[in-house]
């Protein structure tokens, strides 16, 4: 389907200035990363106004902008005049999602979500072309402009859908309308936003708002009796119609068997199983067998920082650096905590917890207490001092700057030798600078 400058100008109702035939393909909203053809999209933020890059976006190849001002014009480019852009970028997207004659599935949840969208994308893709929402492209305008530069020449597009507070996934439901819509799990996550657990489920239930839309839902089986209303929806994990039997996790991968047959993916997480479930239950509801994606699942990797395993010269590393929330670290802290060797876990603060932080920190203690074969726990950051209060199992150190806390792995390494080493918390932690440290302390030595 072409679309040119004409037909975007119609689809906005806005001016256009300049060619009328120019052909658009794709948009961006960054000027210093923009591409030579695309539109620019420029928005306003409380402390920013992107339309003072328009002038460095032209020079930079865009081939047209859509802006709230009027300004000059290149020969060979174009200009839509209109009253707000980020309006105009859920516009373009919606436009983007009426002429998608292919199947939507929609993830949203606390945690495992761009984990979910990947496998559910690497598992599809054996059966069809497959776009999915890049990285974790799931705001009010990441998931917007993921659909308006999605490719209508596929067979399934996989979105990615995130909220920090009520209201937020309703507004991208009205945009990507999706034939299934996926829950992963749900729990403690941005209460600076939701304020609460039932705020945090009710703002994830969103997903599910526009009853008229004729979808299917697939949901944890421990949240049936919440979202008893949905007419048509397949669950899984606890209490779910689709349940893994006989699950084993080591530093190899995690085995375990769904309707007698037995899988196996080369990712050491608890939490993953219950993301392939989910997954399994939107291939279920397409018409799939799962047996067809045996081989597939075993060949998928997780993206950078996402239970990801280093083998170190003297021990194995586990990064988990992507993010943290109360759900993720748990699984993470299970499921290295059944492995059979020692263990040394390096944990920084869990964020936007909001009144809660304390007493969810608190129990992060309490829970490294029930693991067997800790030989040294980190605890770095303001809120993980209450962790490291609760926690009295082991050898511990509390860090309150990253200074602090790489001086004494660089004194104690000796203490990690034949450990399995998690690393985990939020992404404003940046835990990967001491990922990056440790495999360049272990090939030194």
């Amino acid at each position: 389907m072409q679309i040119t400058s004409q037909t975007l100008a119609k689809i906005l109702k806005g001016s256009l200035v300049g060619s009328p035939n120019i052909p658009v393909k794709t948009f961006s909203i960054d000027s210093r990363t923009i591409k030579q053809g695309e539109v620019f999209i420029p928005l306003k933020g409380q402390k920013f106004d992107a339309h003072n890059f328009i002038p460095d976006a032209f020079k930079k190849g865009a081939v047209g902008v859509i802006s709230e001002r009027e300004v000059d014009v290149p020969p060979g480019k174009f200009l839509i005049k209109v009253r707000s852009t980020l309006e105009s970028l859920r516009e373009i997207a919606k436009f983007k999602r009426e002429n998608f004659k292919g199947k939507v599935i929609g993830v949203a949840g606390s945690a495992g979500k761009t984990t979910t969208k990947e496998l559910l994308s690497h598992l599809l893709s054996i059966k069809g072309k497959v776009y999915k929402s890049p990285g974790n492209l799931n705001s009010q305008v990441g998931l917007p402009l993921a659909v308006a530069n999605a490719s209508l020449e596929t067979d399934f597009w996989v979105l990615e859908h995130g909220a920090s507070k009520r209201g937020e996934i309703k507004n991208l439901i009205e945009i990507t309308k999706p034939h299934v819509r996926l829950i992963t799990t749900l729990g403690e996550e941005h209460l600076e936003g939701f304020g609460s657990l039932e705020g945090v489920i009710w703002g994830n239930a969103e997903m599910f708002c526009r009853i008229s839309d004729n979808f299917y839902a697939v949901i944890p089986g421990k949240f049936l009796d919440t979202l008893f209303f949905l007419p048509k929806k397949i669950s899984f994990g606890e209490r779910g119609e689709l349940q893994a039997q006989n699950v084993e996790v080591s530093e190899k991968g995690v085995s375990f068997e769904v309707e007698g047959e037995k899988f196996f993916i080369s990712v050491p997480s608890l939490g993953l199983v219950e993301n392939i479930l989910a997954c399994f239950c939107v291939l279920k509801v397409l018409g799939f067998t799962l047996k067809e994606f045996k081989e597939a699942l075993k060949e998928f990797s997780p993206v950078e920082g996402r239970m990801k395993v280093f083998n170190l010269k003297n021990f194995i590393l586990i990064d988990d650096t992507y993010n943290a929330n109360p759900v993720s670290l748990r699984n993470a802290i299970k499921s290295v905590g059944a492995f059979k060797r020692d263990k040394v876990f390096i944990l920084g603060d869990m964020l936007e917890l909001g009144e809660h932080s304390k007493e969810l920190h608190e129990e992060v203690g309490r829970l490294l207490n029930t693991v067997k074969g800790i030989r040294l726990a980190i605890f770095y950051g303001d809120e993980m001092k209450y962790a490291y209060d609760s926690f009295n199992k082991s050898k511990k150190f509390y860090a309150k700057t990253k200074e602090e806390m790489l001086q004494f792995i660089e004194e104690n390494l000796k203490e990690f030798e034949g450990c399995a080493v998690l690393i985990k918390g939020s992404r404003g932690m940046k835990l990967e600078e001491v990922v990056d440290f440790l495999r360049g302390m272990s090939n030194a030595t």
